[in-house]
């Protein structure tokens, strides 16, 4: 089930100013020096997130409760088809040059950890961390398809997977062992609060950003402890992941030889990527900077629900758009290793590590 807001542009554009201003410390502790590399050869792709190049329509109705006109009802999406859409998002995770990944060891349950990160930002400093407690270990940031990992691995949370276990880990043994590893996928920071944000703003924090003619520290901080201590939703660091989209928002796609061009409807991992966009169109349309956007939120695995049950929405017109990491362009990256940025081109710095 999601979440929908109506929220004006005054009230948008101080929630973006708040995920941009947002400390990038990091809130889930440090790793530890045990852990592993796993996989052999694994496939990857530095796809890049599609550059938005959007228009916007009229607000399309919402279907009536009860009609006595039959809702058109779209058949459920198979797990290819599902898999073909979310291959349109890359994830990030950091591995060595060859591609085996590095699996981190909590120190409270003695689990091995494999991290997906939604922001290319976050799997850099990751890296960083990495780095400086392994200073001999050959890192990158590799990007993934999250359609190739999502069923497969992501949707049943663990696997067995053989383990190389690093160098001076805190395990004595060393060489190729088998564990069972806990795969996560670990959303930007600013997004969950931002989504925590958008579940516990009301008219009244409008009132009061109007009254004291924009953002005040106090009411920057009053904001972010609301969010942090009243959402009801989004309060784990991993396994969450908030996708935003505004109802009023189209994106023409390009028409080939055998398809027509059609208007698909943008859905955002990136909360902050989605209001810029969204400001772009306000300023250069008044048509659109009249409207209230009408933000909805939803959780990725109920939207792989909804994707799979089918029923009135059709979700083969929708198009998911990665996060590209634009807020973070010129922040701290991390050293000593082959980083990524948005899209898995550029550099980006987010000092978050998961939750070990």
């Amino acid at each position: 089930m999601h979440n929908s807001f109506k929220v004006n542009t005054l009230l948008l554009s101080i929630l973006l100013c708040l995920l941009l201003l947002n400390p990038t410390h990091s809130t889930w502790g440090k790793i530890t020096r045990g852990g592993g590399l796993f996989g052999k050869g694994s496939s990857s792709s530095s796809t890049s997130a599609a550059s938005p190049s959007s228009t916007t329509s009229d607000i399309p109705t919402s279907p009536p409760s009860s009609s006595s006109v039959p809702s058109k009802i779209y058949p459920p999406m198979s797990e290819s088809e599902i898999t073909s859409i979310l291959d349109d998002i890359p994830i990030y995770s950091v591995t060595d040059k060859s591609g085996q990944g590095v699996v981190l060891k909590s120190p409270a349950t003695n689990t091995s950890i494999f991290y997906f990160y939604i922001s290319p930002g976050m799997a850099n400093a990751t890296m960083g961390e990495l780095k400086k407690s392994n200073p001999g270990l050959d890192l990158t940031v590799t990007a993934y398809r999250l359609g190739q990992v999502y069923f497969k691995i992501l949707r049943n949370g663990t696997d067995s997977s053989e383990v190389k276990r690093v160098p001076g880990s805190l395990d004595e043994s060393d060489g190729v062992v088998k564990s069972k590893v806990d795969y996560r996928l670990v959303p930007d920071t600013r997004d969950l609060i931002g989504a925590r944000m958008l579940l516990t703003m009301s008219s009244k924090d409008g009132e009061e950003l109007q009254k004291a003619g924009g953002m005040t520290e106090d009411l920057a901080k009053k904001a972010i402890k609301k969010a942090m201590t009243e959402s009801t939703r989004f309060n784990t660091t991993y396994g969450e992941v908030p996708v935003f989209m505004i109802q009023q928002m189209r994106i023409q796609t390009k028409g080939t030889e055998t398809e027509a061009a059609k208007q698909m409807l943008p859905m955002y991992f990136s909360l902050s990527d989605m209001v810029t966009v969204w400001q772009s169109f306000a300023s250069s349309d008044p048509k659109v900077g009249n409207q209230e956007p009408a933000i909805h939120l939803m959780e990725l695995g109920e939207l792989v629900d909804n994707m799979m049950a089918g029923g009135e929405i059709d979700f083969r017109a929708v198009l998911l758009m990665g996060a590209t990491g634009r807020e973070m362009e010129g922040g701290g990256g991390s050293k000593g290793g082959e980083g990524i940025g948005g899209g898995g081109l550029g550099g980006g710095g987010e000092q978050t590590l998961g939750d070990l």
